[in-house]
Formats: structure tokens, C-alpha cells, sequence
């Protein structure tokens, strides 16, 4: 009887005139993924199904996480606000998905000291007071839990056939009501070899993987890298099994894809760190209204998807919203009138701590124009360790650090760098990603950049005002039991 109604409901549903249907939207969120896919010509891997998404919407080149750590990247997202201001700036303890509902409330006993202000309306609380069905899979990982309400959760982390059913149950579920699904996806987090474990096939040819100039070329590091890219292209079948029950329920049509990751990969000079590697993720959007198979190196932040997300499904975006919507860029003809594609002049980026821990806290300041990378680090000098699972074989899998220290006589230009990232750094750092993009060779100081320098330093200081980031150290960040 059940699936008897369920298909009358999807068969009504289908003859309802287009401007009728409901609109929802699936951001899909995969864990610790850089900017790789084979439609961004990444050597060596095949993402067939994101990247058929991009043909029939738009893949941003150069898009660009807020922070590079699991929960503020995720806060960001969910607020459309750079964590130096939303209070939500460091990885925190958060409730787990199997969790009773009685912990993602004000008793629960997994609620950390840092996260976003109460003033602050995120997208989850905007939804929920639109009538929304929203639902969560994998891992929560934002502060405070109450203030992003999920009205179902699930975690499922790497199966793509567990990702198509659970899907398909939430959609069901929904019956008349829209939806939003923040999809996150387990794969390419470390251990690599948990995910694929339980899903062989995945690994590429090391013959065709290309080892960035920031890491040593040999064997155990390539290796490595295989088993990240093969955890890449495990995210992408959990995407395509995704983005199939959304067609197998006739909702693909009515529905504003996404697919990125909240950061870098888990490699030195990546995530946990502010460099190009630790910000740079993948970004396409497909959906109704979305232009299609159009390729833009628009400078974009993940801080873009709130508000672009509100005036898909014609919802007001809060005053306290810092990113901006991205329809100017994605708009087809016909679809809110503005066909311009006008990007920003520059997109920012900053790092705090990915842990609470002291020695964890290096707090870094980017701007980017598109070509020119500048950083500027807070605390310079500071010493900076690096967090587990960047550097730890044993739970996480992490060979590629052992294997540049044991690289150092070998590869000495990794080990450098490797050593400069845990023993302090220069207060500035200025980098041509389009000749450097792992930011090998530091331009500061140097007199033929002097002037570029001086333009990407004054823009990221009038920034800093603007946005109210007065704080260099970590520790002076405002938490959310702070009073204001």
C-alpha cells in the first residue's frame, strides 16, 4: 500500500505545470576534497559523475572554502560569514549523527565553548522556518547544534548504494514539502583505507597521478596520493548514486545541485593551513535556471552558497550574510534577469586552529586575485603543529609526512617547506599560483613584486576592517559565550 501511494504521489507530482513544483536543493559536501576532478583536468583520475553535472551546469575553477578545517568551514557555509566573524573559528565537539535529539538541544553534553553567536540566522533555522524538510548525513560538525536544525539525519558516510536508498527515503518522506539535503560525504578524509576497504576498483594508475613540487616524488608518497584520488573518485559514485535518486524520483528537474568540498586535502601545506592547496575545492552547480556546460574561473567563496541558495527558492538573505549570491555568474538567460557575469575583484580566506590546542594555533590571513596569492601570517614565527591525521601513519593513514621527512637528503625542497610550515613562517608570503600553484617560491620581498605586494596587503588590511577582524591570536576571538 505504501509504495502504491508513493508512486500516485510522484505520478500527481509529475503533471503539476513547472512554476507549481516546489524547488529544492542537494548541496553535496565531500570531506577534505581539493580542487581534483578529471573535468578540472586533474591527471590520472575519472569523475564521470560530477562531471556530468558540470555539463549541465557550471564548474567554477577558481572557488575557494573560507577556512580550511572541518567545522568552521562547515559554520561558514551554513551562515555565508567568515568565522573570524560568525565567533565559530576552530574545529569543535559536536553531537553525533546517532545521537537522541536530546543532544543537539541546549542539555546536550556534547556542545563546545566555540561556535557561532546566537544573534547570527543560519540557513538550516531559515528553512526550517519556511516549511523546509532538511536532512544531514555523515557528520554534523557545527556549533552550537541547535542552531542548525535538521529535520532528519543519517550517517552514511561511503557506500554509494546506502547514499541512493537513504535518498530516496528522505525524498519519500518529504511527501509535499521542498527539501534541502546537505549531503556530506565521508571520502577523501583520512583513512584513506577505511573507505576503501569496503570498495575496491577505485585505484588509479600511479603511472598517470602527478605529484605536486610541494611533496617528494617517490614511491610511498605516490602511493599515498593513490589512495586519495581513489577516495576522490569514491565521493564522485556517492554523488552519481545521489544525483540519481533525484531522477529516479522526478525531483532532479526541480532541484539546485551542488558539489564541493569543505576544504583542502589532508596533506602538509593543504588543509589546516591557509595555503592555495588548503583553500582551492571544486565547486559546480547545476540545477533549474542554472547556465549549462559553462566553465568560469570567477573568483567564488563558499561563503556564496547561502545567499545563492535563499534567492533560488526566493528566501531573504539575512543582513549578516557576507558572501553573495552567485546567480550574476550562473544565471541562464530568462532566470532573475541579470546575465552579467561579473565576479569579485579578489576572494579571502583565513585560518585560526584546527584544534584547540596552543601549538595547533596559526592564525593566517589570504587574498587572491586570481593569479597573485597573498598571505599574511599573524603570529610569524610561531611554531605550528600540524594536526594527526596531517601527519600520524597510525590511525590515519598518513604516510605522506614520514615520507617527506625520510625524503629530506633526497628532496630537500619538500623538506624545507615542511620544516618551515612547523617552525615558523615569514609574516608574509606572495605566490603566482598560475607558474607556483603549490607555493613553492615565496615572492615577498622580492622588488619586481613589490608593487603587487603593496596592493594585495593594503586590500586584505582594508578587509580585515571591514569585516571586523581585529583579533591576531586565536585566543581573543570572540566565543559564543562571550558577551557582546
Amino acid at each position: 500500500m505504501r509504495l502504491l501511494f508513493t508512486y500516485i504521489f510522484f505520478l500527481l507530482l509529475s503533471v503539476l505545470p513547472a512554476q507549481q513544483r516546489p524547488l529544492n536543493v542537494v548541496l553535496i559536501l565531500a570531506d577534505d576534497q581539493g580542487a581534483h576532478l578529471s573535468a578540472m583536468g586533474t591527471p590520472g583520475i575519472s569523475t564521470p559523475h560530477v562531471d556530468a553535472l558540470a555539463r549541465e551546469g557550471v564548474l567554477f575553477t577558481q572557488a575557494f572554502a573560507a577556512v580550511p578545517s572541518c567545522s568552521p568551514s562547515r559554520s561558514a557555509i551554513n551562515t555565508g560569514m567568515y568565522p573570524h566573524t560568525n565567533g565559530h573559528w576552530r574545529n569543535t565537539i559536536t553531537p553525533r549523527l546517532t545521537d537522541p535529539d536530546s543532544q543537539f538541544g541546549r542539555a546536550g553534553t556534547r556542545v563546545d565553548k566555540v561556535g557561532i553567536h546566537e544573534y547570527i540566522t543560519t540557513l538550516p533555522e531559515i528553512l526550517k522556518e519556511a516549511g523546509y524538510f532538511t536532512g544531514i548525513t555523515q557528520k554534523f560538525h557545527m556549533s552550537p547544534p541547535w542552531k542548525f536544525p535538521y529535520t532528519v539525519r543519517d550517517p552514511v558516510k561511503n557506500d554509494p548504494e546506502e547514499y541512493r536508498q537513504v535518498i530516496s527515503n528522505w525524498i519519500e518522506e518529504a511527501g509535499e514539502r521542498p527539501f534541502f539535503i546537505q549531503a556530506n560525504v565521508s571520502p577523501p578524509h583520512r583513512p584513506f583505507r577505511n573507505h576503501l576497504a569496503g570498495h575496491p576498483g577505485y585505484l588509479p594508475d600511479t603511472a598517470a597521478l602527478s605529484v605536486p613540487a610541494d611533496l617528494p616524488d617517490i614511491p610511498p608518497l605516490l602511493s599515498d596520493l593513490q589512495e586519495y584520488f581513489a577516495c576522490v573518485q569514491l565521493a564522485d559514485a556517492c554523488a552519481g548514486a545521489i544525483i540519481d535518486a533525484l531522477r529516479k524520483s522526478g525531483q532532479l528537474e526541480h532541484t539546485l545541485v551542488i558539489y564541493t568540498g569543505d576544504q583542502g586535502q589532508a596533506y602538509q601545506r593543504a588543509k589546516a593551513t591557509a595555503y592555495y592547496a588548503g583553500l582551492h575545492v571544486p565547486l559546480v552547480v547545476s540545477g533549474p535556471g542554472v547556465a549549462t556546460d559553462l566553465v568560469l574561473d570567477s573568483l567564488v567563496s563558499l561563503l556564496d552558497l547561502m545567499p545563492t541558495v535563499l534567492e533560488f527558492l526566493d528566501l531573504e538573505v539575512p543582513v549578516s550574510v557576507q558572501g553573495r549570491s552567485m546567480w550574476n555568474l550562473i544565471g541562464a538567460e530568462g532566470k532573475h534577469n541579470r546575465y552579467e557575469r561579473h565576479a569579485r575583484p579578489y576572494v579571502f580566506g583565513e585560518a585560526n586552529s584546527h584544534g584547540p590546542a596552543r601549538d595547533e594555533h596559526y592564525p593566517t590571513r589570504i587574498v587572491c586575485d586570481g593569479r597573485y596569492y597573498y598571505m599574511r601570517n599573524l603570529m610569524p614565527g610561531k611554531q605550528h603543529r600540524l594536526p594527526a591525521d596531517m601527519t600520524s601513519p597510525d590511525p590515519w593513514g598518513n604516510y605522506a609526512y614520514t615520507a617527506t621527512v625520510e625524503a629530506a637528503t633526497t628532496h630537500p625542497l619538500p623538506y624545507r617547506l615542511l620544516r618551515q610550515l612547523e617552525d615558523g613562517r615569514p609574516a608574509e608570503e606572495l605566490y603566482d599560483i598560475l607558474t607556483d600553484p603549490a607555493c613553492t617560491n615565496n615572492l615577498a620581498g622580492q622588488t619586481e613584486y613589490a608593487a603587487i605586494q603593496q596592493r594585495l596587503s593594503d586590500t586584505l588590511t582594508d578587509w580585515r576592517e571591514r569585516t571586523g577582524d581585529k583579533a591576531n591570536d586565536p585566543l581573543d576571538i570572540p566565543t559564543r559565550l562571550s558577551k557582546r
